[in-house]
């Protein structure tokens, strides 16, 4: 009987401690997002316009998606800020969603990188810290 004490304490012991060190997965990387990014590309249109493209598959419903676009120059300045570049309602598992989004950089300088910040709230992204997923594409 005292040894099966023991060992019940022993157990929650280690319990407790896992529970408080925080030694269980939490892992907020890409792989818990809840979506499956395809190929975007970054290209200049006319008077200033640079357009993102791609697309993303939900691997679950979600009920909102948005994305915040960054543009930056050469110096790593930001040049721009699109808060609200594209979003969408009721996202289906399963179903591709085609992504477009033009922002206009007219006088504002020549972009060399843009952060695509993915947000599953309105109007979320005043804190980048929140983004669900954040794809980064290099302009050359």
């Amino acid at each position: 009987m005292k040894n099966k004490l023991m060992m019940v304490l022993v157990v929650l012991l280690l319990a407790g401690v896992v529970a408080i060190s925080g030694c269980t997965s939490s892992d907020s990387s890409a792989n818990n997002t809840p979506f499956e990014v395809g190929n975007f590309t970054v290209s200049q249109g006319s008077y200033g316009m640079w357009d993102v493209d791609g697309s993303i598959t939900p691997t679950e419903d979600i009920s909102y998606i948005e994305i915040v676009t960054i543009w930056y120059d050469s110096s790593g300045a930001v040049i721009e800020r699109d808060p609200l570049a594209w979003n969408i309602n009721d996202a289906k598992a399963g179903q591709t969603l085609k992504i477009h989004s033009s922002t206009s950089l007219y006088q504002k300088g020549t972009p060399t990188k843009v952060d695509i910040l993915f947000f599953d709230s309105a109007l979320s992204g005043g804190d980048d810290s929140d983004a669900i997923y954040t794809l980064t594409i290099n302009i050359t």
